[in-house]
């Protein structure tokens, strides 16, 4: 039914590339639904959804925002996504809160890759979706060019319904072709519209083709039929400082878009069934200053209400919910209950993450979580007071829960706390947020790259004889190895072949310990030793001073000689890469790689796009997003995983064994 009192509902997921135009549409739709008096604006930090500290300051949507309101008497919500592929995980989410979508693509510039993105996953979800065309009233710009490129990339189901009329620099207004429009150039656009819609019923097609015409209500309802179908993307030319088009744009949402009822019958839902009871989608959740965490939440069945009791499929837990608020940006008004077709904000459940299912503890219902940016880019971080690391710890636990692209790990190896996310400017965001939240100063420096040290040859017969007498009880522990490499990813043996009673059973297990202490600390850089086989050969004990700290030590100093002969190297991980940037490009990518000592194994091209399949070192890549973002204008994106160790060259190594040395955190440790 949707909000309570109100028989239909809009949910519309605003969507697009970064600087498109999603907020100022917004803010011009609040305006002219009469929710606001005055028009936000972006540059005066004026606007309902972009209404963090962080947003304001950098004068761009970094969250998913939740606009609802009532626009004669539909229920209407808006989800105004970033734009911008650092935050494209929040959009992923968003959109999984709505029933149909308007893609805003700017005149000025054309598609971009995250208009391609967001588009595709708009289509995974078949989410009927309109695109508005933004800033066609700015110099330069070209309606019908813009529709052209569009039809090229997503097909001849895109068709204009809103269209300039005057110059294309400065078009004096904005047309709708709801019916037949004589002048020329608009009645071929009309004749391709009603082609298209009578498309999608047999009887309509087979009048058509007779008469050449189609009265104005049947026209109407088999263009929703069309939308609704995604057998059409209807176009809406948009000047949104002016507000031109905006209120065609509005009322054909409002007309056209999908109810609660149609919505929940698309393959995405099957999983609900015929269930009557509460089911719903956690599309975002944040914790505030006040250590409570707000979750947004679109309801698709049943209702919800505060004190209600909900189990997280995720998790298994049973919380109780506490109060339920009507969202209108930053502004939270308290509601009774959310009924199915309502997104609401709740409080109180805290273990709780965008893509949770939340439903009545008897249904057994999971949905799906979209597919986001696995993170691709570290830092270490270190608390500046010495008392904030527990702080720290909570911290990014709470980050963790409102953004999936998030992370943060010790690294077992460097002892590196490190965070992770999609881009540098990501990862600077959830520091700000961080600082603001729980007031805690850090420190940031580059992750360590995890090298490892190994050998390449056999030295035999090394021996090392630890001895210290003090006046007292003293040390001693004789040891002969012979140590030789293993095959890469063979990590460790340590053979006992002593005959006789060399070195006495119970002292053999000391130097294995002392070898392992060893390799643990490295000899050469400091990194972990790996793919050795130490092998005990002989050796002598001291009736009286042979103890299992002596063979501890003479094991590690044996080892550590044994290395040193045996020509060591340090080895460097390797990772694969998957490269997706515009054709023109790729050249200019390919050529970045080999600077890089990167090795290109294949590349492929679709539509504009193409991904270059390389291999390269893992100390060549922590930059690489930015660097990656300036050789694309914006359009890069990649992925990648661990390969394989291989080899450093020897002119790296010493500056490498330098640079562990000097590491802010190595001095820290």
């Amino acid at each position: 039914m949707g909000r309570k009192g109100l028989q239909v509902t809009r949910n519309i997921a605003l969507i697009g590339h970064e600087g498109s135009g999603e907020t100022t549409l917004t803010e011009a739709i609040l305006y002219t639904a009469g929710v606001t008096a005055r028009v936000g604006r972006v540059s005066e930090k004026t606007t309902l959804s972009d209404f963090e500290p962080e947003e304001k300051e950098q004068g761009k949507s970094l969250r998913a925002s939740v606009l609802s309101f009532e626009y004669e008497k539909i229920a209407m919500t808006l989800l105004d996504t970033p734009g911008s592929q650092d935050f494209l995980t929040d959009a992923l989410f968003a959109v999984r809160g709505a029933d149909a979508a308007v893609l805003c693509v700017d005149a000025r510039g054309g598609i971009k890759v995250n208009a391609r993105r967001m588009w595709a996953e708009a289509s995974k979800l078949g989410l009927p979706t309109a695109v508005a065309v933004t800033h066609v009233d700015e110099l330069d710009t070209d309606f019908f060019r813009t529709l052209e490129e569009l039809q090229n990339a997503f097909g001849q189901g895109v068709l204009p319904l809103a269209v300039p009329i005057g110059d294309n620099g400065r078009p004096d207004a904005i047309a709708t072709l709801f019916e037949p429009k004589g002048e020329e150039p608009l009645a071929p656009y009309f004749e391709a519209i009603t082609e298209r819609v009578v498309e999608v019923d047999d009887e309509a097609l087979e009048a058509y083709l007779e008469s050449g015409k189609l009265e104005p209500e049947r026209f109407k309802a088999l263009l929703r039929e069309a939308f609704l179908k995604r057998h059409i993307f209807p176009v809406f030319a948009l000047a949104t400082p002016k507000r031109a088009g905006v209120k065609e744009l509005l009322e054909f949402l409002r007309d056209f878009g999908p109810s609660q009822e149609e919505a929940i019958r698309g393959e995405r839902l099957q999983a609900l069934g015929d269930t009557q009871a509460f089911v719903g989608y956690v599309i975002k959740s944040v914790a505030d200053e006040f250590l409570a965490r707000i979750s947004y939440v679109r309801v698709l069945s049943g209702t919800l209400s505060q004190g209600m009791q909900v189990i997280n499929q995720r998790s298994g837990k049973i919380e109780k919910v506490g109060a339920v608020y009507r969202v209108l940006g930053a502004d939270l008004k308290p509601v009774e209950e959310a009924e199915a077709g309502d997104i609401v904000a709740v409080t109180k459940i805290e273990d709780v993450r965008p893509g949770d299912t939340l439903t009545d503890p008897k249904v057994e219902v999971v949905l799906p979580e979209p597919e986001f940016p696995k993170p691709m880019v570290s830092i270490a971080v270190r608390a500046r007071t010495h008392g904030d690391e527990q702080k720290l710890v909570f911290a990014m636990r709470e980050l963790e829960h409102d953004d999936r692209a998030f992370s943060f790990r010790m690294d077992a190896q460097t002892g590196d706390f490190v965070i992770q996310g999609v881009s540098d400017l990501h990862l600077q965001h959830a520091l700000r947020v961080l600082k603001r939240r729980r007031k805690i100063e850090l420190e940031t420096f580059p992750p360590r790259i995890p090298y490892k040290e190994t050998v390449t040859k056999a030295a035999i017969g090394v021996e090392y004889t630890h001895k210290k007498q003090t006046g007292g009880a003293g040390q001693y522990g004789k040891v002969v190895i012979n140590l030789e490499p293993l095959e890469r990813g063979k990590s460790y043996e340590f053979v006992d072949k002593i005959v006789g009673g060399a070195i006495d059973q119970s002292f053999r297990p000391s130097v294995d310990k002392g070898v392992q202490a060893k390799m643990q600390e490295g000899v050469i850089a400091g990194y972990p030793v790996v793919d050795v086989r130490v092998t005990l050969v002989d050796g002598k004990t001291h009736p009286v001073d042979s103890k299992d700290i002596a063979f501890q030590i003479a094991g590690r100093e044996a080892f550590k000689r044994a290395f040193l002969m045996a020509d060591p190297v340090l080895l460097e991980p390797v990772v694969k890469l998957d490269v997706a940037v515009p054709e023109t490009a790729i050249g200019a990518v390919i050529g970045d790689l080999n600077t890089r000592r990167g090795r290109v194994i294949s590349s492929e091209s679709s539509d504009g796009m193409a991904v270059v399949h390389a291999l390269a070192p893992l100390a060549e890549i922590p930059r690489y997003q930015a660097e990656l973002t300036a050789l694309t204008g914006g359009e890069g994106s990649f992925v990648m995983a661990f390969d394989h160790y291989e080899v450093v060259p020897a002119s790296l190594q010493k500056a490498i064994a330098s640079e562990h040395a000097n590491h802010p955190q190595a001095a820290a440790h």
